[in-house]
């Protein structure tokens, strides 16, 4: 651990009243070509990965991977990190966490060969459903829209190149197409459902937008992009990453019309991953790992550490994601016999 972290509670006020994974050890996203189904299959590659590499899906390999869930403890807009419990635990991998509009449960994807299906847990897997069950396909990056009402995920047909955005009830069992502008790897939605961003899997990884309604082109807005893209809280905008000239990502912004693109902030150090969320008060809010140690920041207030997610057994950790009402947090890491 070579990062300091701020003195306690304090140090974290100091810095917001003003209004990865470890370098010798590869990160789980890092360890799987993924969400990259051009190439194999399996969700999470890194984009230079997923852009370069071409394999035969039938002898891809999945880390082994599980979710963990931890309570958030909020004083205002200050959190704190409560006991990391893991959720999945079996071999295997699970990863892309999301969770319900209830914050109840959430949504991942699951596997132990070259494609994936979609599982919902409760928050400590007591209750475990399957929500797809396709062995010759595959289904990633789950997410319920924008309202809740159903669910989005990426569906990979057999033998496929990529895959498309599709939307199915949340219990399963009623799967069609959300858009037919594939290859994609990931996805978001504005608020309505009018509009889809995605990860083009294409020659540069494109960020495309599109009307899906209307037989228009869809438009290309940055390339070439990384794979953590995300709707704001909101729905109302994009947010994604590119790669920066010293290793690391920043995060941009732009309109579901791919108008107004900017520059928000640096990722720390050199991971790729972040999840996004709303305060109480409706202002985003972002939550990314280096070096081991969780970091929380405001569009407007610098990055500022948690916790020390290596004293807490979390070894490489990459996705993560936050409930709607902020009580929880669930961490992808590499598996551990510790709980």
């Amino acid at each position: 651990m070579t990062r300091l972290l701020l003195a306690g509670t304090a140090g974290i006020l100091a810095l917001l009243a003003a209004c990865s994974a470890p370098q010798d050890q590869a990160a789980p996203d890092e360890t799987a070509d993924g969400n990259s189904p051009a190439q194999t299959a399996a969700p999470d590659a890194a984009p230079d990965e997923a852009d370069t590499e071409e394999a035969d899906a039938s002898a891809a390999s999945l880390p082994g991977v599980d979710i963990y869930i931890a309570p958030l403890n909020w004083v205002g807009d200050i959190p704190t990190l409560g006991p990391v419990h893991n959720a999945t635990r079996r071999p295997g991998y699970d990863n892309q966490p999301a969770f319900s509009a209830d914050g109840q449960s959430f949504y991942y994807a699951s596997g132990n060969g070259p494609l994936t299906d979609v599982w919902r847990c409760n928050l400590d897997c007591s209750e475990r459903v399957r929500i797809t069950d396709t062995p010759l396909s595959g289904e990633y990056s789950p997410r319920p829209t924008p309202a809740g009402e159903a669910l989005s995920y990426i569906y990979q047909p057999p033998n496929g190149y990529g895959g498309e955005v599709w939307l199915d009830r949340l219990e399963g069992g009623e799967p069609r197409p959300a858009s037919t502008v594939g290859p994609n790897g990931y996805y978001a939605f504005n608020a309505d459902m009018t509009r889809l961003a995605v990860f083009a899997l294409d020659d540069e990884a494109h960020l495309k937008v599109f009307d899906r309604f209307e037989d228009s082109v869809p438009q290309s807005v940055a390339d070439p992009i990384g794979r953590a893209l995300y709707a704001r809280p909101d729905h109302g905008a994009v947010l994604f990453t590119q790669a920066r000239e010293d290793s690391g990502f920043a995060v941009f912004e732009t309109g579901f019309d791919g108008t107004g693109t900017h520059s928000l902030f640096d990722l720390p150090g050199e991971t790729q991953d972040y999840a996004v969320f709303a305060l109480a008060d409706g202002r985003d809010a972002f939550f990314a790992v280096d070096e081991g140690v969780l970091m929380m920041r405001t569009r407007d207030l610098p990055w500022a550490s948690i916790a020390d997610l290596e004293e807490q057994g979390l070894s490489g950790v990459s996705r993560m994601a936050v409930s709607p009402d902020r009580s929880h947090i669930a961490l992808v890491a590499f598996e551990s016999d510790a709980d």
